[in-house]
């Protein structure tokens, strides 16, 4: 993610966290606006009770990327239905380069079946981040241990004890808190 300033003219790739499953119908209604974005999607073959049936699967769910100029536009994006907000990193709009849109798009195209995610990367040990749904909403925690759910902890200075909750890993937002 670029350090690009968000004040400036210039339009840059930015990502806004959607409502679960409103992809496919922000990304229509954005382009009827005419404003550019990228929904990374694949095919993915789903059994149904009688068959299966092939099906067109956002890569990341509740993501998009919108290209615009950040303060001109982004109350455009955030008034139409599906959307909730901009992705922060590092306490400003997180903005992708042109070049790992490329990348991820040539790689749809060439190597879809073999596509692997890993978000649970992305949680280390030690990162502290912000929780975005649940009871914890809003929160800042620790990340102690990764696995299926995320163990997270409260501490809570001079005292010598931690509190410890397994969270979703859903429910974790993706950007690291500054300390």
């Amino acid at each position: 993610m670029s350090e690009t300033n968000p004040h400036s003219e210039e339009s840059a790739w930015y990502i806004v966290y959607t409502k679960p499953r409103a992809e496919k119908k922000l990304s229509e209604l954005l382009r009827k606006y005419n404003i550019e974005n990228y929904l990374p999607i694949r095919k993915e073959r789903k059994k149904w009770t009688d068959r299966f049936k092939w099906i067109q699967v956002p890569i990341l769910p509740s993501y998009i990327f919108v290209k615009i100029v950040f303060w001109r536009d982004k109350n455009k994006v955030l008034q139409l239905p599906g959307s909730l907000h901009f992705v922060f990193h590092k306490g400003q709009p997180a903005i992708l380069e042109q070049n790992d849109l490329d990348v991820l798009e040539q790689g749809l195209k060439e190597y879809a079946e073999s596509l692997k995610m890993n978000p649970e990367l992305l949680f280390q040990k030690g990162k502290v981040v912000k929780i975005i749904d649940g009871s914890f909403r809003g929160k800042t925690m620790e990340i102690v241990k990764v696995k299926n759910k995320t163990l997270v902890v409260c501490r809570i200075p001079g005292v010598e004890t931690i509190f410890s909750y397994e969270i979703n890993m859903d429910h974790i937002a993706w950007e690291e808190l500054i300390q």
